[in-house]
């Protein structure tokens, strides 16, 4: 064999073992990076129930007699469907002094002003129509809110918290009481409640099937067939405001939820004094940056979860809304990273969180796509022991993450008075990666949008579902 060829086959030989070597730490890196994700998910998702003192029911204490005066804001646009129902009930809540005003683009929304001045002229004392600004051209929910702030100091009203709901959210009626009590027991600059998805196993939108041939048929599948996302939708709810949101706001680093959120006055005029303004209008998640605001500030966040004092609300109506509302949110979580912000916070621990919670869900998203190739990999080619064996081990924290899944599901019923079906069941089973994949389609998607400056608010549709059984 000539001395050409035993170089040849030298090289080949010398490749083949670099390639070798740099798959099998491709491997290693990918699964060790989808072991960091299944690990701290299972942390965030246990750590209510890891802490005995946040089962315990007399956490929050007794509220007594509501001392503090405070607003509702709720911004509105095109809710005819549940706007009245939201402002009957948000009138009646057991609190002696609390106004609702709700906020609405008069000419772009005629349907639900009237909606609104309807119950404002029922509710004279409760009830005050702040008008959303005319010369905008824009329309999302913190162009809204300033300008109700502003509004509210022309009016010469006194209060000293803001809280904020959604144009569909369920308060309970005895919420106001709790949120005032623990603004004086904790000392606290912003209170956040827990808000709930309940339409786990139906869709809002089945009802309103035009009529035709096998009108009930189509009505089954419709209601039915979604329950794999929407029993997850669920659940991330489930888990965040009980149990991940309560780990973020003993770090102080916490992006805050859009609604049954309230704040102390004194902490918005500290906000805007820093920054100019209350609410971000350019950010699509301005609960998410007046959250990370509120953590670089070192203002002490309450999160309060009490099952009986939960604001329902419904999922989307559509996978599509479900996909759109999450590119959104995704969006927003770009921006408030790209901001930086958050490089101001105390501690590194802190910006290590930071960048955690503001990237978790293309962390996840990441995971969910690559994890399948890794595990195929680790196999298929020649790794190390070592290496094939760290690949199975996100796989195994997945399955049991999934088998804590069916278990809450299973609690969230009992809890909500709601029957969990086998089909739902085994709907969470099976939508289980469908759902992590979507989660990887809207990340992208969000990127996209943020890399080209597409920023325009894409409005989630709301039916009143989880209005019905209240």
């Amino acid at each position: 064999m000539s001395v050409r060829v035993l170089v040849l086959v030298a090289v080949v030989i010398a490749i083949a073992e670099l390639v070798a070597f740099w798959m099998s730490g491709f491997i290693a890196l990918t699964s060790a990076f989808m072991l960091l994700i299944a690990v701290t998910t299972l942390i965030f998702q246990l750590y209510k129930w890891w802490r005995p003192e946040n089962n315990d029911p007399r956490r929050y204490g007794v509220p007594d007699e509501p001392r503090l005066p405070g607003v509702i804001l709720v911004p509105m646009r095109h809710e005819e469907l549940v706007a009245g129902e939201t402002l009957n009930r948000l009138a009646n809540l057991n609190h002696p002094r609390y106004i609702v005003v709700p906020i609405i683009d008069h000419p772009d929304d005629p349907g639900t002003a009237a909606i609104a001045h309807e119950a404002a002229e029922r509710f004279p004392d409760r009830i005050l129509v702040a008008p959303y600004p005319e010369e905008s051209s824009v329309h999302n929910k913190p162009t809204g809110l300033n300008a109700a702030m502003d509004y509210l100091d022309d009016a010469g009203v006194e209060y000293d918290w803001v809280g904020i709901a959604d144009a569909e959210d369920l308060f309970h009626v005895d919420l106001l009481r709790m949120v005032d009590y623990r603004f004086r027991a904790t000392g606290a600059e912003i209170v956040q409640c827990g808000v709930q998805l309940m339409n786990f196993g139906t869709n809002p939108a089945s009802a309103r099937l035009p009529r035709g041939p096998f009108r009930h048929l189509r009505r089954w599948l419709s209601a039915h067939l979604s329950a794999w996302w929407r029993a997850a939708n669920v659940l991330e709810y489930y888990k965040w405001f009980q149990s991940r949101l309560k780990l973020q706001a003993v770090v102080n680093v916490i992006p805050l939820g859009g609604n049954t959120v309230f704040f102390r006055r004194r902490f918005l005029d500290r906000l805007k004094e820093h920054y100019g303004t209350w609410w971000d209008a350019d950010c699509l998640t301005e609960d998410c940056k007046i959250g990370i605001l509120a953590s670089v500030l070192g203002c002490p966040v309450d999160v309060v979860y009490v099952e009986q004092l939960v604001t329902r609300e419904e999922t989307p109506a559509s996978l599509r809304g479900l996909l759109l509302q999450r590119v959104r949110w995704m969006q927003g979580f770009i921006y408030v990273f790209g901001e930086g912000d958050w490089r101001l916070l105390r501690t590194f621990s802190q910006r290590v969180l930071a960048v955690y919670v503001l990237g978790f869900q293309f962390f996840q998203a990441f995971s969910a796509v690559f994890a399948p190739f890794g595990l195929l990999l680790a196999f298929r080619h020649k790794s190390p022991v070592a290496i094939a064996l760290l690949a199975t081990v996100p796989l195994a924290l997945s399955l049991l993450s999934l088998i804590l899944d069916v278990q809450l599901l299973g609690q969230f019923g009992r809890t909500f008075g709601q029957k969990v079906r086998i089909r739902d069941y085994l709907a969470l089973i099976f939508g289980s990666y469908p759902y992590q994949i979507v989660l990887s389609l809207a990340g992208i998607w969000a990127l996209a949008r943020y890399m080209v400056g597409r920023n325009n608010w894409v409005k989630t549709t709301h039916h009143g579902v989880h209005l019905a059984n209240t």
